[in-house]
């Protein structure tokens, strides 16, 4: 079985409010869980300061309550504040703890205020953040991460990556149905400005049926109960093995990770190979078609 997670980054106060009405009313249409990365302050085109409010945010609050959506804090303001050691734009990677501390449970009251909720779940803003970032999490109470690929661990929280895009999505669920040994996990994250003309429409219908929807919460709430979430890229195995594999996440037994992967990739190499074995295996020998004596 596929699992596929969904998260929509940047909703704020100074957001497509239309647009993010629209994609909001199509999860919730289709019932698939959906984990909305707010920022919970910004500031307007003339730079005056915005906070989440009823006038700008009443569709979020609105979705919160109907229980369509799951809300995790998307950092303070979005505001560059630092660099990580590969250049990348960071709100956290390489301040203070105190500071990173200041801004996480400013935001994080707000948005409890705002929604009557507390906010179980942190999205750091360009997916960068730090050790300091971890501690100043977990002293606040924050129940799961979920940021890029590169993973930071600190204590018992659990960190749930993003695998993929919309752009790529199709193909990688494409692809990953060749390790479903694996139970895998794509964790899809689009933003706002992603759309555009669509190229093709979506699927009509329902999800297939070897495929289905999760919220993020859901899939911290199973890791903090021991369930596994592994990297199969992680896994000590020769590059040219590891290069077939689709960016996902792995659930399964840890005994069935190495196998899972070298399945999947010989299922994905040789797909031809395997048709045709299928074929010949399936064929009545001749030996059946003679009456017997």
């Amino acid at each position: 079985m596929i699992s596929i997670s969904f998260r929509f980054d940047d909703p704020s106060p100074a957001g497509d409010k239309e647009l993010e009405k629209r994609v909001l009313e199509i999860f919730a249409r289709r019932r698939i869980p959906l984990c909305v990365a707010t920022i919970p302050f910004a500031r307007a085109p003339g730079g005056e300061p915005l906070e989440l409010s009823r006038q700008n945010a009443s569709h979020l609050l609105d979705a919160l309550q109907a229980g369509t959506i799951e809300i995790a804090q998307h950092g303070h303001s979005q505001l560059h504040r630092g660099t990580t050691a590969r250049g990348v734009p960071s709100e956290f990677c390489g301040v203070s703890l105190a500071e990173q501390t200041r801004l996480i449970r400013e935001g994080m009251a707000h948005m409890a205020s705002f929604f009557q909720h507390q906010i179980k779940g942190f999205v750091p803003p360009w997916n960068t953040y730090d050790q300091l970032t971890m501690q100043a999490l977990v002293e606040a109470g924050f129940e799961f991460v979920s940021a890029g690929p590169e993973v930071v661990k600190f204590d018992s929280l659990p960190v749930v990556p993003a695998t993929c895009t919309l752009h790529n999505a199709r193909r990688v669920a494409e692809s990953a149905l060749y390790f479903q040994s694996l139970a895998p996990l794509m964790v899809v994250v689009f933003h706002p400005d992603d759309f555009e003309e669509f190229k093709l429409p979506p699927l009509p219908g329902e999800p297939p049926p070897f495929i289905r929807t999760e919220a993020l919460g859901d899939i911290a709430e199973s890791v903090r109960n021991g369930t596994p979430l592994r990297n199969p890229n992680d896994v000590k195995l020769p590059y040219r093995v590891r290069a077939l594999v689709p960016p996902i996440l792995a659930r399964s037994n840890g005994w069935m990770t190495v196998p899972g992967i070298m399945w999947g990739a010989f299922r994905t190499r040789y797909p031809l190979l395997l048709i045709l074995a299928h074929i010949a295996s399936s064929t009545p020998s001749t030996s059946s078609f003679l009456p017997f004596d």
